[in-house]
């Protein structure tokens, strides 16, 4: 069973221990760098990703904070680690995500990625994600709405 559980002392060990495959390492800050950052940015949040209690998986998330916008939240970290992926693990942990973010009042969640990165295109558009731009950086921008 997959689900969400905040970054603590018990597990951020586990989550410094997940890796990507080679070709998808260029594509995503380290780990270490997503929780270092939470403790300095008090609008991140931090899940680990669980499946059947193991951690498989990390992701980050915020509102939009210039201007503050409490409808609006950000995907800025997703990753399942290189042995689970392609189990639904990620897909599952995005539903659980938008129901996190719906519970906060969110009714938008935008996310990038590399355009090169065409697998986390894949996954973003096959569970509804939809591309409406780029960013100044070059990122692909997409968006789902929450209901």
């Amino acid at each position: 069973m997959v689900e969400l559980r905040e970054v603590t002392k018990d597990n951020y060990l586990d989550c410094l221990r997940l890796r990507l495959l080679p070709e998808q390492e260029g594509f995503l800050a380290p780990n270490g760098d997503t929780i270092a950052q939470s403790k300095f940015e008090s609008h991140h949040r931090v899940r680990a990703i669980y499946n059947n209690n193991k951690v498989v998986g990390l992701l980050s998330y915020c509102h939009e904070d210039e201007p503050e916008d409490l409808e609006l939240y950000w995907l800025f970290r997703f990753m399942v680690d290189k042995s689970c992926q392609g189990q639904g693990i990620g897909s599952n942990a995005l539903k659980q995500l938008l129901e996190e973010v719906k519970a906060l009042g969110g009714k938008q969640l935008r996310t990038m990625h590399k355009p090169s990165n065409l697998e986390a295109s894949k996954v973003y558009k096959n569970f509804g994600f939809t591309e409406i731009g780029e960013l100044d950086d070059g990122d692909t921008l997409l968006e789902i709405n929450i209901t």
